[in-house]
């Protein structure tokens, strides 16, 4: 019998509808900053990761929406795209074993781009509407690591502050979600919940029991497992203001001691009153 993800991507697409109108607010309050429309594809270029439940997601609806010669084009996009993208990790992973610091190897897989494999003619994606959160806030400030970034398209400028999506916020939810459907399954892999892959290897993927460590092909025997699941609260992740810019190769960032800063922000000339940041989930700076 098939294993059985429909509780998580429920959650998952709860998570989904916080993103969209989230995307929203910002359309209504930036629209002259927010360039996001038909045809415009800078994003789908963009390299990042997807969690484990995202993975099974992408790759559940891919295998239930294509078939036939259509499939078949997909996943030879998907293979060329999955080809590219490992010879760049063994790149950065030469480059840090050679020193080059962390800040060079981002702003170079930023420069990078490498064509999504659902990006299909007249470049409209094939699965929008399943399309990943990444996908789904790209044109927005977005803050990683205390750091600023948005689309090199919009209208956002550099040296100005915006409200900013804490994307580190976001990652910890899906990797929340992940770490349950893990512990459901009851696998050998205790980092299996940890997993993260591009789309081009999620949609190449056949999620069978053996890949995701089975033990003894059975999933954790406890009935009320996905309730309790469901009804557990997501981590509690503090707020980042970020400044967000735009240089040839990305992001402007803040000042790395901006990123472990517990100190009151409004004292400091980068956490200015006009700075703030709404976290996924969470209130604004003025608890609207």
């Amino acid at each position: 019998m098939a294993l059985d993800f429909s509780k998580y991507f429920e959650r998952y697409e709860e998570l989904v509808g916080e993103v969209d109108k989230l995307f929203a607010t910002f359309e209504k309050d930036f629209p002259d900053q927010v360039k996001c429309e038909k045809g415009c594809c800078d994003c789908c270029y963009a390299l990042f990761d997807l969690s484990l439940v995202e993975a099974l997601y992408v790759n559940h609806h891919f295998n239930e929406r294509f078939g036939g010669i259509e499939k078949n084009a997909i996943m030879e996009a998907a293979d060329k795209a999955d080809r590219q993208i490992f010879k760049l990790k063994r790149k950065l992973f030469q480059s840090n074993q050679k020193g080059v610091s962390a800040r060079d190897i981002m702003e170079e897989v930023a420069r990078t781009r490498i064509r999504c494999p659902m990006l299909g003619e007249g470049d409209v994606c094939r699965m929008y509407d399943k399309r990943p959160l990444t996908c789904r806030l790209y044109g927005v400030p977005t803050a990683i690591a205390g750091q600023g970034h948005t689309c090199a398209k919009s209208g956002f400028m550099a040296g100005e502050t915006y409200p900013t999506v804490s994307m580190d916020a976001l990652h910890d939810r899906l990797l929340a979600i992940s770490q349950e459907l893990a512990d459901s399954l009851n696998s050998q892999y205790k980092q299996l919940g940890d997993m993260l892959m591009p789309l081009s290897t999620a949609i190449l993927n056949t999620f069978t029991k053996e890949y995701l460590g089975v033990k003894d092909g059975k999933p954790l025997i406890d009935p009320e497992f996905h309730e309790k699941a469901a009804e557990m609260e997501a981590p509690s992740v503090p707020p980042q203001s970020a400044s967000t810019g735009l240089k040839a190769s990305g992001a402007v960032p803040q000042s790395e001691a901006c990123g472990s800063c517990t100190e009151d922000k409004s004292k400091c000339r980068t956490c200015a009153e006009k700075s703030f940041s709404i976290v996924l989930g969470g209130p604004d700076k003025d608890g609207d």
